[in-house]
């Protein structure tokens, strides 16, 4: 692994859902997350007239507070976009853009768009994190260009206005209380959804993965593209799968790293306890080998149950912390779920678990905790929530989430029926404007999947019914790894990549 590496996954940890900064957070609680043909070589730029580039505005933070490192290189323009396509006569919203371009003009083959996960991360600043890991060839051959999604950041942004107490970070994983009561949770839900219609209107109806799909064809046509190729990872994933359905003739070469399953955001978070349950061996392999150190159990199997024994004692007996917070089950939960994204964050696993296990108040080893804020910012919040409520239908009876919630409790021990559990959208205050865009197999063979086999947010399963889906016009390639997100310097998956992103070959 390269020097990058560990500040690319940091970028990469939030994925999917606005627990993005959960598990960070919580570590320091714990410590004080037939292809279609290439363009020809040297394909003219866009016409630059199309957009007026320029100086780029003030950073997004992400979810973990942070935005992404700005390029030097980094150049923004607006585009004007129709708020709802459904009713163009509705008014418009300001898209914003950048790009990189690529230092060997005279190789140019197109441009490249690429999209963090999320929703409601800021894309904007991702051309620079992504020009540091991806591969030389692919580099020379595109210009990157990134967007702030609409709702998020500098695009015409969303919010809810939240107290920071709804906004805390340890209440964005909806794991049930001890006994598996869902009371909590519900009452959470409901004021997310209030504070957010309150706050921003029925333009929260228009924040969906449909929707920014229609932008991104609107940004292509700006870029002077005929088609555009794409790099989504997790939840941008499915605003690739949409784009490639929509659109499916204005897609030059589509890659999709760790896949949300079809369907869209109601799907995956359903598969997290799956994913959890895949990539937990992972971490109880490594916390094993260390056993004479951490004292958390010799064997994968005894480590299991120390966690199951350990989460089970903080239910009963919570800890507080000498920075007057207080290490519960849930807390526990959260940071170990967060922590399966990547490997390198297994240590700091082990450093929480050993506070529950020593019953001290301060981390073992000089560990002074983590300088991340505690709260989630708002607009991420309200971005989310606004596209897992919009692009899927949502049931609204509370029983249902409550059987869900123990059924999932039941089969997934490990995270105790968090992926069943209510989300805002049971009490969102907008009905979807129109059904979830499922996969269209009717298109040139032009998309690539890369995916770990062990992966906690976007599990295999879900990455193999999209394949299916989208039948002869995909193909996937598997890497025997854990962690959400691929690794782009590893050659199993650099190589395919980039034979695809030259050639258009996809593997078999």
């Amino acid at each position: 692994m390269t020097d990058h590496q560990p500040s690319y996954r940091r970028g990469m940890i939030g994925i999917l859902r606005r627990m993005t900064v959960t598990g960070a957070a919580l570590l320091s609680a714990a410590l004080a997350l037939g292809a279609a043909a290439p363009p020809a070589v040297g394909a003219p730029a866009a016409p630059a007239n199309a957009l007026a580039w320029g100086t780029c505005p003030t950073p997004t933070p992400n979810a973990n507070g942070v935005p992404y490192p700005r390029d030097p290189r980094e150049q923004c323009a607006s585009l004007r976009v129709p708020r709802d396509y459904q009713h163009p006569g509705r008014g418009s919203i300001t898209l914003e853009i950048s790009r990189i371009r690529t230092a060997d003009p005279a190789h140019r083959r197109g441009d490249l768009v690429v999209v963090p996960g999320g929703p409601g991360g800021s894309g904007l600043d991702y051309p620079g994190q992504m020009a540091s890991v991806l591969p030389s060839a692919v580099l020379r051959s595109y210009d990157l260009i990134g967007f702030d999604e609409r709702g998020v950041g500098n695009s015409t942004p969303v919010r809810c206005d939240l107290p920071a107490t709804e906004r805390a970070a340890e209440l964005n994983y909806p794991f049930p209380a001890p006994d598996g009561s869902i009371t909590a949770n519900l009452a959470h839900a409901r004021t997310i959804a209030d504070d957010c219609a309150a706050a921003s209107g029925s333009y929260l109806a228009d924040i969906s993965t449909a929707n920014s799909a229609r932008d991104l064809d609107r940004i292509r046509a700006a870029l002077g593209d005929p088609t555009i190729s794409y790099l989504g990872n997790s939840y941008a994933t499915y605003l690739g799968q949409v784009y490639a359905s929509l659109f499916p003739t204005r897609a030059d070469h589509i890659v999709l790293d760790s896949t949300v399953a079809p369907g869209g955001m109601r799907e995956g978070i359903g598969l997290f306890s799956e994913g959890a349950a895949d990539t937990f061996p992972a971490l109880a392999s490594y916390l094993a080998a260390r056993d004479d150190a951490l004292h958390l159990g010799a064997t994968p199997a005894a480590v299991r149950a120390t966690y199951l024994r350990l989460t089970a004692e903080l239910d009963r007996s919570p800890l507080p912390l000498g920075d007057g917070r207080t290490l519960t089950g849930n807390a526990l939960r959260a940071l170990t779920y967060s922590s399966l994204t990547h490997p390198s964050y297994y240590p700091l696993a082990a450093l929480g678990w050993q506070l529950a296990a020593t019953r001290t108040t301060t981390p073992p080893g000089g560990h002074s905790g983590s300088a991340l804020p505690r709260v989630i910012p708002d607009n991420f919040i309200a971005a989310q929530d606004a596209v897992v409520c919009n692009d899927s239908a949502w049931p609204r009876d509370p029983a249902y989430y409550a059987a869900r919630t123990a059924a999932d409790r039941e089969r997934y021990p490990l995270t105790n029926g968090m992926s069943g559990n209510v989300w805002p959208c049971a009490f969102w205050h907008y009905r979807p404007s129109e059904p979830p865009v499922r996969p269209n197999p009717d298109g040139p063979r032009d998309i690539l999947i890369l995916q770990n086999l062990q992966d906690p947010d976007t599990p295999y399963s879900g990455a193999r019914q999209a394949l299916h889906a989208f039948g002869h016009r995909a193909a996937m390639v598997t890497i025997d790894a854990a962690g959400h997100g691929v690794d782009f310097t590893d050659p199993r998956v650099s190589a395919p990549f980039t034979t695809f992103m030259l050639t258009g070959r996809l593997p078999a």
